[in-house]
Order: C-alpha cells, then sequence, then structure tokens
C-alpha cells in the first residue's frame, strides 16, 4: 500500500516537472523569432549583411569609419552615412550558441570586420559604458566574444514604419553576458557635431532593416 502511494507521488512529480519544463520552454521559444531580411529572407547568422534604416528618407546605411573630424581615429566609430545611395558597412551578428539563423531575443556580438589596418585590436562593436553620457555610451571598436561590453540583443521594432518589412531595434544588454547594470540599453541614433552616431541614450530606438550582401 505504501508502495502504491510512494509511487503515485512519484508520478504526479514527474508529470508535474515536465509540464513546468514545457511550459516554460514554449515560452522561451515563443520570445525567439528567425530575423528575416528586407526581402522576406531568413537572415543567416554569422554571415555579413549590410543594415539601414526601412526608407533612404531616414537616412543612409551604418558603416564603420576611421576619421572622425578629418582626423584618424582609435578604435573606430559606428556611424550612419550621410548618402543613401551607399550600400554601408558589412556587419556580421553572431549568436552566443550556434544556431543556423540569426534569432530576436538572444545574446550576439557584431564584428564590423573592416578597416583594419594601424589601429590594432578587435572590431567587434562596444559600449563601454552605457549608462555613462557621450562619448562612453558611443558604439566603437573593441573587446571580446561573448563580453559585457560587446553584449548585444535583436529585438523586433514595436512600432514599425511599414508593415510590410520585417525592421527591428538594437539594444545593449552587458549583464547577460557578464557584469554590469541589469536591464537592457536601446540603441539610438546621436547626433555630434553633425555626424549621426549609434550610441545607448535610451532615446527612441534606431529602426533598421537587414539587406543581403550583392554579389
Amino acid at each position: 500500500m505504501k508502495s502504491s502511494l510512494s509511487d503515485a507521488i512519484f508520478l504526479l512529480f514527474v508529470i508535474t516537472t515536465q509540464s513546468i519544463c514545457s511550459t516554460t520552454t514554449n515560452a522561451a521559444s515563443a520570445s525567439e523569432n528567425v530575423v528575416k531580411d528586407a526581402t522576406g529572407k531568413k537572415v543567416l547568422n554569422d554571415v555579413p549583411y549590410h543594415i539601414g534604416p526601412v526608407i533612404s528618407a531616414m537616412g543612409g546605411r551604418i558603416k564603420l569609419t576611421d576619421t572622425m573630424n578629418n582626423k584618424k581615429i582609435c578604435p573606430f566609430n559606428v556611424v550612419q552615412d550621410p548618402a543613401d545611395v551607399n550600400l554601408g558597412g558589412q556587419f556580421m551578428f553572431t549568436l552566443i550558441g550556434k544556431q543556423k539563423y540569426l534569432l530576436t531575443s538572444r545574446n550576439l556580438a557584431i564584428d564590423s570586420g573592416y578597416p583594419k589596418g594601424a589601429c590594432e585590436g578587435s572590431t567587434f562593436w562596444t559600449i563601454p559604458d552605457a549608462e555613462a553620457k557621450p562619448p562612453s555610451n558611443l558604439i566603437t571598436t573593441g573587446g571580446g566574444f561573448e563580453e559585457a561590453v560587446t553584449c548585444f540583443q535583436i529585438e523586433e521594432y514595436p512600432k514599425p514604419t511599414s508593415p510590410k518589412v520585417h525592421s527591428y531595434m538594437l539594444q545593449h544588454c552587458p549583464s547577460f553576458c557578464g557584469a554590469g547594470p541589469q536591464t537592457c540599453f536601446n540603441v539610438s541614433i546621436y547626433l555630434d557635431k553633425g555626424v549621426r552616431r549609434l550610441a545607448a541614450t535610451g532615446d527612441t530606438p534606431f529602426e533598421f532593416v537587414f539587406h543581403k550582401l550583392s554579389k
């Protein structure tokens, strides 16, 4: 009798545990969606893409620059090209944890990969201190993969400019990859002496779309 009661309790425990685990997994999966480019195709993980605003009237595409105010800089800065006809830079969005396609709500690093030269160091997008004021909260380069200063996530844009286009926003989440504030910071456009730079200002998030590289 005691054995039957123990077996029943154990069975109930297993069923309850499996139910909880299943609910948690489904909730996590629901928050993760495959990222799509401007044409509706799935964006590949760890593969170069261009990114830019939904419409050209909102400015040019994002690029990396090694020159500011006619002076060479190091580390490099991540800026928005003033000309909407330029292709912009090539950036690899790499998830922490190998996947075929890029997913929203997942920790990732962004590697500029260009330009390289006299400025030594990595080209991972980096925010030294998201809680600080410019220039410490501006996106530059440096750091390593899966570090707090290079930890980002992609989220679907809450109120897209065009419902026909898949647009996204970027968040910097240092505590998800190490020490730092227990929150995520929206990446926005910060106007610095006429140059549109990406920064963790907490203002309206920069809305962007992915563009596949031309062959």
